[in-house]
């Protein structure tokens, strides 16, 4: 199933090419494309492990459990990561919530949008994704309690938001986690994230279409994993 995953990634141009474009798409920044995508950093990870099979629910595990457990996971990371270059990340310098050359509004508990700044997105995900994360009647932690009808489509709303924080990251400061070094890190999350999404259906392929060449740059730069026996992936 986790080679499926990177079948749905390298396949999202043609799935996408009749979708209609997301409202507020502008035109792409050369700059940008070309440093991310750029040989010398695109190939560069933190570990040369195959992050597929950290992407595979393991045998005899919930599944509801394995979303929940890895969200926190990934949520940890991405605050991290944002953290680190959240000087950069001003009201002045990022004054829309911008990624993959998308402008992303708000939308509130009452699914009311409104315009904002970068940091302010990022302060509000982050009260989102805890206030979910930390709810006992959606992520029950006793053993003998199931999981909501609800919680599905809240798991979805914190890796939607999640992948924005990380596209804003690329699309708006690469420059400043180079300088910081921390492009490694930042490809390995992101590429095990995108995975885990397009395996368990946690981001809609459209959004995810928004960062296909980048998605594309870093499969095929991926080494292949030590004694998998399996041959390498082509699109």
């Amino acid at each position: 199933m986790v080679f499926q995953a990177v079948g749905k990634l390298l396949g999202y141009k043609k799935h996408s090419s009749s979708s209609k474009p997301l409202k507020g798409k502008r035109k792409p920044n050369p700059d940008v494309d070309r440093l991310c995508l750029d040989p010398r950093y695109v190939s560069a990870r933190i570990v040369d492990t195959d992050i597929l099979m950290l992407v595979a629910l393991p045998k005899g595990v919930n599944m509801d459990e394995w979303l929940a457990t890895n969200a926190s996971a990934f949520y940890n990371h991405v605050s991290l990561l944002y953290g680190a270059i959240s000087e950069y990340c001003t009201v002045a310098n990022c004054p829309t919530m911008t990624a993959w050359y998308t402008q992303f509004q708000w939308t509130d508990e009452k699914g009311r949008k409104r315009k904002c700044s970068a940091p302010q997105y990022a302060d509000y995900a982050a009260t989102i994704v805890q206030k979910l994360l930390t709810d006992e009647e959606l992520v029950p932690t006793k053993h003998c309690k199931e999981f909501p009808k609800s919680f599905r489509p809240a798991i979805q709303k914190i890796f939607r938001l999640l992948f924005h924080l990380l596209g804003h990251i690329y699309t708006s400061h690469f420059k400043a986690v180079l300088k910081l070094e921390l492009h490694p890190h930042l490809n390995t999350l992101y590429l095990h994230f995108l995975l885990f999404c397009a395996e368990f259906h946690l981001l809609d392929s459209k959004e995810m279409a928004l960062s296909e060449d980048l998605t594309t740059a870093l499969i095929r730069s991926s080494p292949q994993p030590r004694n998998s026996g399996v041959q390498p992936w082509k699109s």
